[in-house]
């Protein structure tokens, strides 16, 4: 029988058989559980319900057959605990009735609800924080008990989200890294405010802040602004006092941002790549500025048109080439001067070919079936989903190799899998 059924069962018989049909409708402190010192059995809720394993000493209950207490949400989604010897307040609802336990709030825990949570004085734990050119850089501390609290901020640990975010380049940015989101901010100023700041943080260390902004004792204005992280450092940032949104992955690889003058941003280390299946239209009031560290490619299946209301220049360092493989017109309305360094010649020797670009076909989607597009230059090219990315193919095909690798000639053999 799996661990599963068995779990399921178990609190069947529970509810079946509740250890008191009436208990006090008062609140009691419960001690979270997630196995068993003694049977090393393992205490996650499975019904999959979010619910906590726990025992309450007060009505001598055994931690080794705690009851399942599911959450009782006051308005914002909390933390559920996930280590054993966490001390929460339960309650039984329906008269004190056994099988109507819920928790509700975690006795001595820290309200945190930013990812990596918020910056302090860095502590000097020998990485470099804290010193030299860091000295006065704030960190992400881990403020994780009411103890850390009372700490001078200097001894409180360093969230090893700052390395992180380091490796991403927002590390010294207030407004895309680091920050001041924390239902204590508020309360911590001359005159204590009500906290602007709510949200929730997972176990892992993923989160969302909703922050209404404020202004502390020095007039250090602090902006409304929301927050999704994840533990990695991937965030979508939306900035209501300086008026931006901004969204990054964990690396820094790959970045946009909407400013609050219109300008946008959009940054790759990789490649960008864009399509659409009717117009692709680009108009900028003012100029144009194109620029490639090495070839500009262009290609028409039809007329390729380029007209000037003014002059056109075309002008390069090597060696230029214009070819026809049909009739060439040149018709010039006023004088037609030619220049040249050494000889012109009108009709020979043989001028060089211009070079092709490079086509190949792409995988596409048209009415939800693949298909392909013949003799295109662009080495990348989005579809209609479900988009096939050769990233996610690479890195699926990397994962099947070493999990292959790694099986035993004996796993292989019975998969019928030849090595």
């Amino acid at each position: 029988m799996s661990s599963l059924v068995k779990a399921i069962r178990r609190e069947q018989i529970k509810s079946a058989f509740p250890t008191s049909d009436a208990l006090s409708r008062g609140i009691y402190k419960a001690i979270t559980v997630t196995r068993s010192d003694k049977t090393d059995e393992h205490f996650i809720d499975p019904m999959g319900q979010n619910r906590i394993a726990a025992y309450i000493p007060a009505l001598g209950q055994d931690p080794d057959n705690p009851m399942y207490f599911k959450h009782a949400s006051t308005g914002s989604i909390s933390n559920v605990p996930v280590d054993s010897g966490t001390t929460v307040f339960v309650f039984f609802a329906d008269s004190g009735k056994a099988t109507e336990g819920f928790w509700f709030a975690q006795a001595g825990h820290i309200v945190d609800v930013v990812s990596g949570g918020v910056m302090g004085v860095p502590q000097v734990d020998g990485s470099g924080a804290g010193e030299g050119a860091f000295k006065d850089t704030p960190l992400m501390k881990s403020f994780s008990t009411i103890d850390d609290i009372e700490k001078d901020e200097k001894e409180v640990t360093n969230d090893p989200r700052n390395k992180k975010i380091a490796i991403q380049g927002t590390l010294t940015d207030e407004l895309r890294g680091t920050s001041t989101s924390s239902p204590r901010r508020d309360a911590s100023y001359e005159i204590a405010q009500h906290s602007k700041v709510m949200g929730f943080k997972t176990p892992g260390g993923s989160a969302v802040s909703i922050d209404d902004g404020s202004v502390d004792d020095d007039g250090n204005i602090y902006s409304e602004q929301i927050r999704i992280t994840t533990a990695s450092g991937a965030a979508v940032i939306l900035d209501g006092g300086n008026d931006f949104i901004y969204a990054v992955n964990s690396s820094g690889s790959g970045w946009v941002e909407i400013g609050a003058n219109g300008e946008v941003m959009v940054y790759a280390e990789g490649s960008l790549s864009m399509r659409t299946e009717k117009d692709f239209n680009i108009r900028a009031d003012k100029n144009i500025n194109l620029e490639a560290g090495e070839n500009i490619n262009m290609h028409s299946v039809g007329n390729t048109k380029i007209n000037s209301d003014n002059e056109l220049h075309l002008r390069s360092v090597g060696n230029q080439f214009l070819q026809s493989e049909s009739g060439m017109n040149i018709n010039v309305g006023v004088n037609c001067i030619v220049t040249t360094g050494g000889k012109l010649h009108l009709n020979g020797p043989i001028a060089s070919e211009s070079e092709l670009i490079l086509v190949d076909d792409m995988p596409d989607m048209q009415n939800l079936e693949a298909t392909e597009l013949k003799d295109t230059i662009v080495s990348a090219m989005p579809t209609h989903e479900p988009f096939v990315r050769p990233q996610v193919k690479e890195l699926k095909e990397t994962a099947s190799d070493f999990a292959i690798s790694k099986a035993s000639e004996e796993g292989l053999e019975k998969a019928g899998i030849k090595k």
